[in-house]
């Protein structure tokens, strides 16, 4: 005789509340689209953010990332100046004479993430 469980209501609506916050989390933290623009002044200096869009984004990434899996801060930093940061062009280079270079990279990570 096979016993057959019955699915309970709390088990449904467990369920339908995980789908719907998740749901509402993508809603709120939903990433910018290509070509999204953000302009941001740190040091008296005003910055342009592009977004580079999803494929890249996730190619930035992979490009972060040391030969162990560890995040790069020189990495990351060249992949924010040659991809995010449009306006100015900056460098390491540039930002020897100009101060704010973790504030601007800081935002740059965050418009990357979240396009805010």
């Amino acid at each position: 005789m096979e016993i057959k469980k019955k699915k309970s209501n709390l088990n449904r609506q467990s369920n339908r509340a995980v789908f719907l916050h998740l749901k509402l989390k993508s809603e709120v933290n939903k990433m910018a689209k290509i070509g999204t623009q953000k302009k941001v002044t740190v040091e008296g200096i005003e910055y342009t953010l592009q977004h580079p869009g999803s494929l890249e984004y996730t190619r930035i990434q992979d490009r972060m990332v040391n030969d162990s899996g560890v995040p790069s801060a020189e990495k990351t930093a060249k992949e924010m100046f040659n991809h995010v940061i449009v306006d100015p062009k900056v460098s390491f280079e540039y930002f020897d004479e100009h101060d704010g270079m973790e504030e601007v990279l800081k935002e740059a990570m965050t418009f990357l993430r979240s396009g805010k």
